[in-house]
C-alpha cells in the first residue's frame, strides 16, 4: 500500500468507515456489538452507517467507543495521520501534520495525541523474554556536575528483546525504587537480562533473573553476546526522533511519545500497510482536550 495507493483506497469517508467497520467488527459485522450495553442483538439502519441496539434501543455508529469519537475531523484526515505516525520512522511533528492534513496546528498536535493514546500499555500489552538488554538514558533538561543521574533531566528506563519488542517507560528517578517495579512490569520473570553496572540492576540475580553485566567505566562494551549495544541503538533513533522531529517534549506527555517509538519499534518487521492495520487493535478509548492540556 504505497502512499498513492493508500490515498486512492481512502479517498472516501464511506470507504474509510468501511474498513474501520471490517477492522473492529469482522467481514461481515459478525463482532458487532452495542457500543453503550455491548449487546449482540443490534439492526443496520438503511444508510448501513448508523445502527441501533435491540436491548438498551440506543442508536450508535462503529466510531462510538474509539479515539475517532465525537470528532470533527474527517476520517480520511485521520487515517492519513495514522498512516504518517505509523510508517515514518521518526514520526512527524504537527506542525509538519497540519501542512500535510490542512488542518489547524492545534488540531493536527491534539490528532496526534489521540493516536499515541491509542498505543499507550494498555493497548501493548505481551511482556519481554528470552535475552532483553535494559538501560536507562535521560531527556532534556542539564545534568548536575557531569555524574551519572537525572538531574533536572526527565529519566526513561527502556528494554529491548533481541530480535523482538521495545518498552520505553518515563519514571521518576534512575534508582531501584523507580527502576526495578517497571523491569518486572516489562520483562517475563525467569528471562536473560544484560545491562551496565548502574547499582538499579543489582538485585536482578534474586529477582527471578538471570543477569550479567559490561563494564562502561572500563572500557568494556561487549563480552560475547554480552552487551547493550541493541538498546543503545534504540536510544539513538528515539532521541534522534525527540530532538529533531519534536524538538520539545514535555515531561507530562513524554510516555506518549515512549509508547509511540515502542510501538514502531515493536513492529519494525511489519510493512508500512501490515502497521497501519495492526494500530488498529489498539483504536480504543477516548481522551480529551481538556485532560491533555491542563496540568
Amino acid at each position: 500500500m504505497g502512499k498513492i495507493t493508500f490515498e486512492q483506497q481512502f479517498a472516501t469517508e464511506e470507504a474509510c468507515i468501511a474498513f474501520l467497520e471490517k477492522q473492529r467488527w469482522g467481514e461481515n459485522h459478525e463482532r458487532r456489538y452495542c457500543s453503550y450495553c455491548f449487546s449482540p442483538k443490534t439492526y443496520a439502519f438503511k444508510n448501513k452507517q448508523l445502527y441501533k441496539c435491540g436491548s438498551c434501543r440506543m442508536q450508535f455508529n462503529v466510531k462510538i467507543g474509539t479515539i475517532f469519537s465525537g470528532s470533527h475531523i474527517p476520517l480520511t484526515k485521520w487515517f492519513q495521520a495514522i498512516y504518517y505516525l505509523t510508517s515514518l520512522k521518526k514520526g512527524i511533528s504537527s506542525i509538519q501534520l497540519a501542512k500535510y492534513l490542512e488542518i489547524t496546528q492545534k488540531s493536527a498536535w491534539f490528532l496526534a495525541q489521540r493516536i499515541r493514546y491509542g498505543l499507550e500499555e494498555k493497548g501493548l500489552g505481551e511482556l519481554l523474554g528470552n535475552v532483553t538488554e535494559v538501560d536507562e538514558t535521560y531527556i532534556g533538561g542539564h545534568r548536575r556536575g557531569g555524574l551519572r543521574g537525572p538531574g533536572d533531566k526527565a529519566v526513561v528506563f527502556g528494554a529491548v528483546e533481541r530480535g523482538g519488542g521495545a518498552k520505553l517507560r518515563h519514571l521518576n528517578s534512575s534508582g531501584v525504587s523507580s527502576i526495578m517495579p517497571a523491569l518486572q512490569r516489562s520483562i517475563e520473570s525467569g528471562s536473560t537480562i544484560y545491562s551496565d553496572q548502574w547499582r538499579a540492576y543489582k538485585s536482578l540475580q534474586f529477582r527471578g533473573y538471570s543477569h550479567e553485566t559490561v563494564n562502561h567505566s572500563a572500557r568494556e562494551y561487549a563480552r560475547g553476546p554480552v552487551h547493550t549495544n541493541t538498546i543503545e541503538g534504540a536510544w539513538s533513533h528515539f532521541k534522534k526522533s525527540l530532538e529533531s522531529i519534536y524538538i520539545s517534549v514535555s515531561r507530562k506527555h513524554l510516555q506518549r511519545y515512549c509508547d509511540e517509538f515502542s510501538y514502531r519499534y515493536s513492529t519494525r518487521k511489519l510493512k508500512d500497510e501490515e502497521r497501519f492495520e495492526d494500530w488498529f487493535k489498539h483504536c480504543y478509548g477516548r481522551i480529551t482536550y481538556k485532560r491533555l492540556v491542563v496540568a
